[in-house]
């Protein structure tokens, strides 16, 4: 059995202490866990650095970060219960499924999908990953990303999925260019031979892309004139969310 990182093991107990007694000063921290107070002087100050600890006087406590984190899993709750029926109406009216998906650590997660009632439909389960170069709804998620970000996330070449994927990194920026101006994306197949999609950015009160509301569609069984219909009704739709997450603070 592997044996633990003295240091995180030490990082836990600070949490545990200062989640139960709410604050203690460094001195207080170190005599009740039984650490060093030269260690724990290095680790209450990078955990202050890092935003984990708060520092108030003498005092310590938990910082604003694992506000961040729980509240992350409640914003995506918030943005697919606001959603839903939207999704409902759209997939009612076109017969087509629709999905809205966020920028998750790194992956493109799918938070709440609405299937088409057709025998003949495309199925997409919530939490369902998909890459962040193939598809309509990944080029929206990333299209505002700087360049050292993407740099960081994506490899020069690219995997390959199907004929029409974009395998380059160079090209890919080029088309998340145009998707950030014109605030729409389309997958021309590039992830699956037979299915193409649409996307429309969700914004949240800072005009900041937080989710994408997507249609994929079967490639040999939609006419333009079909899609022209439902992307206004994803910009509608869309808009409606925004304003909805924006009136809320969020």
């Amino acid at each position: 059995m592997k044996k633990l990182v003295p240091a995180m093991e030490k990082i836990d107990k600070i949490f545990n202490y200062l989640y139960l007694k709410e604050k203690a000063s460094q001195a207080e921290i170190s005599k009740d866990l039984n650490i060093p107070k030269a260690t724990t002087n290095r680790l209450i100050y990078t955990l202050v650095t890092m935003g984990y600890i708060y520092q108030n006087g003498k005092d310590y406590t938990l910082g604003n970060k694992f506000d961040y984190f729980s509240n992350k899993n409640k914003n995506y709750n918030l943005i697919k219960n606001i959603s839903y029926p939207y999704l409902e109406e759209l997939s009612l009216k076109f017969k087509e499924t629709f999905k809205v998906s966020v920028f998750d650590k790194n992956k493109i997660r799918v938070i709440a999908s609405v299937e088409s009632n057709d025998y003949y439909k495309i199925t997409v389960p919530e939490n369902a990953i998909f890459p962040l170069h193939a598809g309509a709804a990944s080029k929206i998620l990333i299209c505002q990303l700087t360049e050292k970000k993407l740099n960081s996330l994506l490899p020069e070449t690219l995997p390959k999925y199907t004929e029409n994927t974009i395998t380059s990194r160079d090209i890919l920026k080029k088309e998340l260019f145009k998707v950030n101006i014109k605030k729409i994306a389309f997958d021309n197949m590039e992830h699956s031979n037979t299915i193409s999609a649409v996307a429309i950015p969700i914004y949240d009160k800072n005009n900041k892309i937080i989710a994408a509301l997507s249609c994929p569609f079967f490639s040999n069984n939609t006419n333009e004139s079909h899609i022209n219909e439902i992307i206004i009704a994803m910009k509608d739709i869309s808009e409606k969310i925004s304003t909805t997450l924006i009136n809320m603070s969020f």
